[in-house]
């Protein structure tokens, strides 16, 4: 069985109730974290060229966010910004992931949880904006005829 993004975000809504524990506001952080990671991994993907890697000695996600900020498509494209704003996004909700699972003295509050939600609908509203704005744009006049195929005449 596989999952996608848009369960793990709806899940991490599922854990963050006004009675939520802690334990599970943090859990909800953490998937709503890989739900936008997942997110942001499906839209560079759709990218025509992949983006630069600063460091090479990044992890998986570290280096899929330097791909993010430094696309190597036009800047005229407007998947160039979008592509930017989309690893903004996505290292803020990293940050509130890395304090629900790294930082077990500092309180995690219902706020909190919200924030890293709305963050990751965020992110998802950006990246479906863009598949939704890629299928109804104009396609480009194809100015190149392919060849006709020579046919003999009966």
């Amino acid at each position: 069985m596989s999952i996608t993004p848009k369960q793990l975000l709806e899940f991490s809504q599922a854990l963050n109730t006004v009675n939520a524990s802690e334990v599970a506001r943090r859990c909800a952080i953490g998937r709503s974290y890989y739900a936008a990671f997942h997110l942001a991994k499906e839209f560079h993907a759709t990218l025509s060229q992949p983006g630069r890697v600063v460091s090479s000695r990044a992890g998986v996600h570290e280096k899929l966010y330097q791909r993010l900020e430094n696309p190597t498509i036009s800047r005229a494209d407007p998947r160039h910004l979008i592509s930017r704003r989309v690893a903004a996004i996505a290292r803020q909700i990293k940050n509130a992931r890395t304090k629900a699972d790294y930082e077990l003295g500092q309180t995690i509050d219902l706020g909190m949880a919200d924030e890293a939600i709305d963050h990751t609908l965020k992110l998802k509203a950006l990246v479906e904006s863009h598949s939704k704005a890629t299928l109804n744009a104009p396609k480009p006049l194809d100015t190149h005829q392919p060849s006709q195929p020579h046919t003999l005449a009966s």
